[in-house]
């Protein structure tokens, strides 16, 4: 298969991107009481009344791995769950749709204009983790021609100095990754030459050798370097330990539903990821998770699924506030962020807890 083919089979997944560490926290709210709760999995009970959730994606994007075998497996319908997906082509356009109460939540990633959204006022809370990078265990990350490794020309972050090395933007956490890179050569951003680029059109520049290096994702960054063009010079996850790179977030409104279907959402979600998780870390029914997948989301090759790093997400759904935190404070240095918002008021655990507490402990 051509490398362009492989890329349109696949540039229509889009994995959104940013940051985590532990546990800043909404104020703690009351959960469901227990005779209104969904009981444990698998316990007979009368099924919820059924609610429709409008969620704001990215077609196919497998970031929303979790939600697919979820779905597949009828943990959504069990908790009287189904889905109005509304597309848009990046995460940034998601957030007046959560304002405007047009969707109730949305999948995706962190960056300046999330934190800028909010301190405009936009409502909306963080709430599970859609995609996690765990030192020495994530997906994407910092790869470098292959030819210059090779040959000895890069060898160190310090020799990026003077090279094109590719972002998908700037303000969004692909430029924060790379300046944690950097910073482990002592340089900064200003000692490389930036080129902003889409992820598909980052593997064919580091095939053509337009540029020396790139932060791109999975399945992009197998591409490259199956095809020879590159190889992995930094995990994600080892430069920015236990950050998020996509997160669910829940409208003001969503979250404060009389009818709980935030609580409902979180527990057949954590069961989807739990399942996923297995797949990814034991091998426990993996083909049936690639079948769910293949289905579901718009990586359809399945050669990738055994070439790629799958990516890591967290067994109890928690968000991880930290990373948050000095994601905000770099953004905030690099002159992105104006006025940095109070993120305990933002990140939101309480459904993760309630999942958890319904769901029982993980065990892999």
């Amino acid at each position: 298969m051509s490398l362009r083919l492989s890329l349109q089979r696949t540039a229509g997944v889009l994995i959104l991107l940013l940051v985590a560490c532990t546990g800043r926290t909404a104020p703690a709210q009351a959960p469901p009481p227990a005779d209104a709760a969904p009981a444990a999995s698998g316990d007979p009970v009368a099924r919820p009344p059924t609610v429709t959730v409008r969620l704001g994606t990215v077609p196919g994007a497998i970031s929303n791995a979790g939600r697919f075998v979820a779905i597949e497996r009828g943990y959504f319908q069990e908790e009287g769950i189904t889905f109005e997906d509304v597309p848009f082509d990046t995460s940034a356009k998601m957030l007046p749709a959560l304002a405007a109460g047009q969707i109730d939540m949305g999948i995706g990633g962190i960056s300046a204009g999330l934190f800028n959204a909010i301190a405009q006022g936009i409502p909306l809370k963080i709430v599970l983790d859609s995609t996690s990078a765990y030192p020495g265990d994530s997906a994407g990350g910092l790869l470098v021609r292959k030819d210059l490794l090779d040959s000895g020309a890069i060898r160190e972050p310090a020799d990026l100095r003077g090279r094109r090395v590719a972002i998908t933007s700037k303000g969004q956490a692909t430029e924060l990754t790379l300046s944690r890179a950097l910073a482990e050569g002592g340089l900064t951003l200003a000692d490389v030459d930036i080129v902003e680029l889409g992820y598909p059109d980052m593997t064919l520049a580091l095939g053509n050798r337009n540029i020396d290096a790139a932060v791109s994702i999975e399945p992009f960054a197998v591409q490259a370097v199956g095809q020879g063009f590159a190889a992995m010079f930094r995990l994600w996850g080892d430069l920015i330990p236990n950050d998020h790179m996509a997160v669910v977030m829940y409208s003001q409104a969503f979250a404060d539903a009389a009818n709980q279907a935030g609580y409902r959402y979180a527990k057949a979600y954590v069961r989807g990821v739990r399942d996923y998780e297995r797949a990814r870390t034991q091998g426990r029914d993996r083909e049936a998770i690639i079948n769910i997948l293949q289905k579901y989301s718009a990586l359809k090759d399945r050669a990738l699924y055994d070439q790629m790093r799958w990516l890591p997400l967290d067994p109890d759904g928690r968000v991880h506030g930290a990373t948050f935190v000095a994601a905000q404070d770099w953004f905030a240095e690099q002159g992105y962020v104006k006025t940095k918002v109070d993120l305990d008021q933002v990140i939101d655990q309480r459904f993760a807890d309630y999942a958890v507490a319904q769901l029982g402990p993980y065990v892999p």
